[in-house]
Formats: C-alpha cells, structure tokens, sequence
C-alpha cells in the first residue's frame, strides 16, 4: 500500500504543478495505471469538487482540515498495510517519511567544562 500512497502523491503533485512539464501527461497516465480503480475514483471525485485527494499528516494533523487525526490512523500509516482515509475531510492521508534517526552517542558537543573549573577561571 505504501507504493499506492506514493503514486497518488506524485499523481497530485504533477496535476496540480502550474508550470506543466513536458512528459507530464505521458507520467500521470503511467501512474493512473499503478493505482487501483476504487482509489483512483475516490481522488477524481475529491478532484472533481476542487479539492486535493491526498493530504499530508505531519505532527498527527493532516493538512487538508488541519485537524488532528488519532493516534492508531498514524500508527497503521506507518505500518503501511492499508490506505487511510481521513475522517474529517476524506482525503488520502500520506505519511511523510521521516529522517532517519541519528543515535545519541554518534552526535559529538564540545566538552562542558565542570563548576569547579568556571569558579578557578573567574
């Protein structure tokens, strides 16, 4: 499913860019026929009605009502089995894919020097 969220993202990025690209008409065909039907007809109507079919979910709110969503929808987008719709507005949430954590220990600060050294230095 993760691939799915992934196309009809990049589907709505190319028809909503202004300055079209060449290519961009042989790309959103391309990607029509990587995303299921039922789905496909979900976003065109929500198109069809002027709105975005995919939106954002950053900080647990997605960006198409920007109200908060519950924590177990983020929680199965980031297992990423199935699609989630959002229950106020109805869009496709997308989970932005989150920068890799970097672990503590790899981080290096310079070295705090101790009170007692602040107090000699005075």
């Amino acid at each position: 499913m993760n691939d799915t969220i992934r196309n009809l993202f990049k589907l709505q990025t190319l028809e909503f860019d202004e300055p079209v690209r060449p290519n961009t008409e042989e790309q959103i065909a391309e990607l029509r026929t990587q995303i299921p039907p039922a789905v496909l007809s979900h976003y065109d109507r929500l198109g069809d009605s002027g709105k975005k079919g995919v939106a954002m979910l950053r900080h647990q709110v997605c960006t198409g009502c920007h109200l908060q969503v519950p924590l177990h929808v983020v929680l199965e987008l980031k297992h990423g089995d199935e699609l989630r719709l959002c229950d106020n507005c109805r869009r496709y949430l997308y989970l932005e894919e989150e920068a890799p954590v970097v672990p503590l220990a790899s981080v290096k600060t310079a070295a705090k020097p101790h009170r007692r050294q602040l107090a000699h230095a005075r």
